[in-house]
């Protein structure tokens, strides 16, 4: 089957959307389907990756407007350099505005939700209706509908009637430890003596709140990493910075990958996710497949991965992740109690190997060839 994904920046970065069409197109190439990958870049240029073909199309400078444009771009370049197309896979709503076009034409089209954009602190309250009401548009524009967790799912069946399939996210397990990184040294860093925050420096995430709390229980002998970028907003990224300035144990190591990112969670003492909002966090299911305990503020995407075996907060909330963090230093059995249970959840359900599956199943269910 030839399958092609539109949505979401240069497949490298491996941001939530970016991980999602890298590990599944890899294993989607590896059970012997062709894969193609548009990506919003700083370029124009088409690779081979992985054996997937990936076109990466060079955006325009207006964060509103440069995913629909991308992707009538990628659609129509679609529609004209591509035959036996299986379905064309939108992320999120802002691509999925040309499904009517891939459909005039006879292909299929899918929109796979990643998260409710509109509820993001970055945008307007202006921006914030006008992405929810396209949100509506699209979900009764596309005729089939995936989500990454089910509490999304069951958001467009009781707000708009739709029904849509779960297919989640995954990861891949660690494995063993065969190779170097020197991010512990560069940061004077102790195996089993920090806390880990790793995402996107943004408010939604909270970490602003999470500094403050740590500072309040600087004195247990644990640092906090707080591992991550901003992604073009250098204001809070700056007052963030700003905050830890007088605490030298706050270490700020930017966005990493690869080793250094494995690195930094095979070491960590405990994971620490206190948004207010998550779709499906790639990150938590991380630190979950690293049998790292977990601080989680108490939302529903959270809850939907960790159940029961997490220490949770109320989100925004300081006096929380301080209890949080005393509790984790001072309760070491329970906690790694919690460990083996969420590694297991992430190995029996959130694997790309199950994933794959799950989502091929989904494509042959709705007609694709």
């Amino acid at each position: 089957m030839k399958i092609v994904f539109i949505g979401g920046r240069d497949i490298h970065l491996i941001g939530g959307i970016e991980s999602y069409m890298a590990h599944l197109s890899s294993e989607l190439v590896r059970l012997g389907h062709e894969v193609i990958v548009y990506c919003e870049s700083n370029r124009n240029e088409t690779v081979m990756w992985n054996g997937v073909k990936v076109i990466h199309q060079k955006g325009i400078k207006s964060h509103f407007l440069c995913k629909p444009w991308l992707s009538l771009k990628a659609t129509l370049r679609t529609l004209w350099n591509e035959r036996g197309v299986g379905i064309i896979h939108y992320n999120a709503w802002p691509p999925s505005l040309w499904c009517w076009l891939a459909n005039i034409f006879g292909v299929k089209t899918l929109m796979q939700g990643h998260g409710l954009e509109w509820q993001r602190s970055k945008y307007s309250p202006k921006q914030q209706k006008i992405m929810k009401f396209m949100e509506k548009v699209t979900a009764h524009m596309n005729r089939n509908l995936i989500m990454c967790s089910d509490g999304q799912t069951k958001y467009f069946r009781d707000t708009y009637k739709r029904e849509a399939v779960t297919i989640p996210t995954a990861v891949m397990l660690p494995g063993v430890h065969d190779s170097e990184s020197d991010i512990m040294h560069k940061y004077n860093l102790e195996p089993k003596k920090y806390f880990l925050f790793m995402g996107r420096l943004v408010q939604d995430k909270n970490p602003d709140y999470l500094i403050r709390a740590y500072k309040q229980c600087a004195d247990m002998g644990y640092k906090l990493v707080i591992a991550g970028s901003g992604f073009g907003g250098k204001k809070y990224v700056q007052a963030l910075h700003a905050l830890a300035a007088d605490c030298d144990n706050i270490i700020f190591t930017g966005a990493v990958h690869g080793v250094d990112k494995d690195s930094l969670l095979r070491n960590a003492y405990a994971f620490c996710i206190p948004s207010t909002i998550e779709g499906l966090s790639i990150v938590l299911l991380e630190a979950m497949s690293y049998k790292l305990p977990i601080i989680a503020s108490d939302i529903d995407a959270n809850k939907e991965l960790v159940g029961d075996d997490a220490v949770f907060v109320r989100p925004e909330n300081i006096d929380d992740l301080v209890r949080a963090m005393h509790y984790c230093v001072d309760n070491p059995d329970v906690i790694n109690g919690y460990c083996t249970k969420n590694y297991n959840k992430v190995a029996e359900n959130y694997t790309w190997d199950r994933v794959a599956e799950k989502y091929l199943k989904y494509l042959y269910g709705i007609g694709c060839r």
